[in-house]
């Protein structure tokens, strides 16, 4: 497991706006520049934070993958940094 990378996509989509935008777009392509193993990149794509945690994300950024989610891109809390 490569939780390093993979907390660095989920800090990644908190912070950078590109990485946001890229990942909605084109998630696979996103996901591309972190060195993650396939099991990490299936939990990323069921878009549910408590996949994340037993791969060794962090608790309050393994939330931010829900910004991939539409129903929650109007929601202010996501906006926040």
């Amino acid at each position: 497991m490569s939780r390093y990378h993979l907390n660095r996509f989920l800090f990644d989509l908190k912070m950078k706006p590109d990485t946001l935008s890229r990942a909605l777009v084109d998630l696979d392509g996103a996901l591309s520049g972190y060195d993650l193993s396939a099991e990490e990149i299936a939990a990323i794509k069921t878009r549910d934070p408590r996949q994340l945690r037993p791969l060794g994300a962090h608790g309050m950024l393994s939330l931010y993958l829900m910004r991939l989610d539409s129903e929650f891109e109007g929601n202010v809390y996501w906006t926040q940094k």
